[in-house]
């Protein structure tokens, strides 16, 4: 039996949810066409997490189910893993001082970020930390709850920061190299049966990796197994224009559907908060990448995406529509990630020992 949303009978499927997710992905579709047209910098995905955004606002976009979810990881997976050939990894010897400078940078991004919210918004500094770690959003909010923070307002900070990054750093990188930035048409693109091979070991290798308890895994997994296909020549080109642009738009609306249910009332009254602890951590971001360009001889555009205060996978994705190393950029999120997670426990049993009276007792605005 068939369930339409609203009526008492069971059913397997959900009519009004499968009409609600339609109306979210032609959001998205809609988001993705009109900034591309416009020429906006990774236009695809940002218009599409804008748009489902504002439909989230008005309570009319609806989460998107799993398999369409593992499907856009897939995809975008495959996509950057299409980019590894020969020179792919000229850099990777300095990777390892890369990666120490990025870890100084989440450090300084973190405590700017805090001090923003703690000495110009007056929250108490244990939430104002935990606001401003730049990922692993579900584990801070959990620790949020346990030390009596506001966990609300710490889950719309979080939260937040992504729609700032997608939409602020391409025009940042654009700006920086005096024109619009892309990847360009692939000369040769994958041939149709070569490419659904493809996504069907990509989807192996996810699955790998997911069941490792990879963050992202589905993304990470098709990236490798992509990558191995294209390096050893197996695959002899990139992933079509259709083929990367359907996936930004799938991602992005994923992403904007993720503020179903936001408290839309509570960003507004710290929208200033956030967007000055989000600058200052991004201005942090610059700083960092702009010296690692001059170090480690990659483009300030590579350096800035891979040191950008989270959205890994995001972030992967807009590595790949500007034209710059992937890569480097994915070796670096996940770095930030490990980096993050083997230090939070020890930043929590500090937080509990002197800050959990503070973050308990502190009066937020």
């Amino acid at each position: 039996m068939v369930r339409v949303a609203g009526s008492g009978t069971k059913a397997g499927v959900d009519i009004g949810s499968l009409k609600g997710e339609a109306l979210t992905l032609a959001a998205g579709a809609a988001g993705a066409s009109l900034f591309a047209s416009l020429h906006v910098p990774g236009g695809a995905m940002s218009g599409s997490v804008i748009a489902v955004a504002i439909l989230s606002a008005f309570k009319l976009a609806t989460p998107i189910s799993a398999p369409l979810r593992v499907l856009a990881m897939v995809t975008m997976g495959v996509a950057i893993g299409a980019v590894v050939g020969p020179d792919t990894f000229s850099n990777i010897a300095a990777y390892p001082l890369s990666i120490a400078l990025m870890g100084v940078c989440v450090i300084a991004m973190t405590l700017a970020s805090a001090a923003v919210w703690s000495l110009m918004f007056g929250w108490p500094p244990a939430m104002a930390l935990l606001a401003s770690v730049p990922g692993s959003m579900s584990y801070i909010v959990t620790v949020s709850l346990t030390m009596g923070a506001d966990a609300a307002k710490v889950a719309v900070v979080q939260m937040s920061r992504l729609i700032f990054l997608v939409t602020v750093l391409p025009w940042i990188i654009v700006w920086e190299s005096g024109g619009h930035m892309g990847a360009g048409i692939p000369a040769v693109v994958d041939p149709p049966m070569i490419l659904l091979a493809t996504m069907a070991a990509g989807c192996a290798g996810g699955w790998l990796m997911t069941r490792l308890g990879l963050q992202g895994g589905m993304l990470l997994g098709a990236l490798i197994v992509s990558g191995v296909i294209h390096f050893l020549g197996y695959a002899p080109g990139r992933t079509p224009g259709w083929f990367l642009n359907g996936g930004q738009t799938l991602l992005g609306a994923w992403v904007g559907s993720r503020f179903v249910d936001f408290d839309w009332r509570l960003f507004g009254a710290i929208c200033l908060g956030t967007a000055v602890a989000v600058g200052a951590a991004i201005g942090i971001s610059v700083g960092c990448a702009a010296l690692a360009a001059q170090l480690f001889h990659v483009s300030f555009g590579t350096a800035l995406i891979g040191y950008a205060p989270g959205g890994q996978d995001a972030m992967m994705v807009l590595a790949l529509t500007l034209g710059v190393d992937p890569i480097f950029v994915s070796a670096h999120h996940l770095a930030r990630y490990f980096m993050i997670n083997v230090s939070l426990p020890f930043l929590v049993a500090w937080l509990r020992r002197g800050g959990t009276s503070q973050t308990a007792k502190g009066e937020t605005r």
